[in-house]
């Protein structure tokens, strides 16, 4: 299978933030219609230096997906391209005695001849669309969610619950301790991908002011994906509290596809 994206369009904004904790790959400005790779973490606020966290995560995989010529089709690349970034944080805590503790979100989107590798750790999130619906969404990894499935407290009462914003997964590493198995991330491979079809990587702060509905909305108008972007950012710009950051990527071809989509995984590691 060949996936051929349109021009991707990147964001990052740092809100109403002092420093920007969200890395994106490839950088604004810098995807083509040849990239195949798309990162999005989030840095965490909660530990010392997220926007470094988030920057040494998100050079780990394009490090490992370049250096090895390695695509992520599985679980065996995406373990090996975590426990690189499991090396940076360690080095990184060893050389900065003053950090106990880093951590980041990560949303991946990796295309391949067999259709597209989707994984992620934390509240960063993956949208495939089509015909302005969502078809597949990841789901975030935070504690309420975990009650919710658990029975313990209600869908509803998770929305204004004190605990909304504490993730349940990340990628995190503290100071004199061994976390190299510790962030397990959900992956699907989706092989149901048809032109048109749009993904959306963000990270949360995107989600104070676009839901669901607000994105299907903006995604089904017929306007260029520039357009679609720019709307989306209107309604951050200025209200948004956190980091906010993303990427559109629309599909403009598909070759050899067939007509059904298979989790070959989710994998819960």
């Amino acid at each position: 299978m060949f996936i051929e994206p349109t021009i991707p369009v990147a964001f990052s904004h740092i809100g109403q933030r002092a420093v920007n904790q969200d890395s994106i790959y490839p950088a604004v400005g810098q995807a083509t219609d040849q990239s195949q790779l798309f990162i999005v973490c989030d840095g965490m606020g909660g530990a010392d230096k997220g926007e470094i966290a988030s920057q040494l995560l998100c050079e780990a995989f394009v490090t490992y997906a370049t250096s090895a010529n390695q695509q992520f089709a599985d679980s065996t690349q995406l373990s090996a391209a975590l426990a690189l970034a499991y090396q940076a944080y360690d080095n990184y805590l060893k050389q900065h005695p003053f950090v106990s503790r880093m951590g980041s979100t990560l949303a991946l989107l990796q295309f391949h001849e067999q259709g597209a590798t989707i994984a992620h750790i934390g509240d960063s999130r993956v949208y495939q669309l089509r015909n302005g619906a969502i078809i597949f969404q990841t789901q975030d990894h935070k504690q309420v969610n975990d009650m919710v499935e658990a029975g313990i407290i209600t869908a509803t009462q998770a929305i204004t619950h004190p605990w909304r914003n504490r993730l349940s997964r990340a990628v995190v590493a503290s100071a004199g301790t061994d976390d190299a198995a510790s962030a397990k991330p959900d992956v699907t491979c989706l092989t149901d991908i048809q032109a048109g079809d749009y993904f959306f990587l963000c990270t949360d702060g995107v989600l104070e002011q676009v839901d669901n509905y607000v994105l299907e909305t903006i995604l089904a108008q017929a306007i260029p994906d520039q357009a679609k972007v720019q709307a989306i950012l209107s309604l951050c710009a200025g209200q948004t509290k956190d980091n906010y950051s993303g990427y559109l990527i629309g599909i403009n071809q598909v070759r050899e596809t067939n007509a059904l989509r298979t989790s070959v995984l989710p994998e819960r590691w």
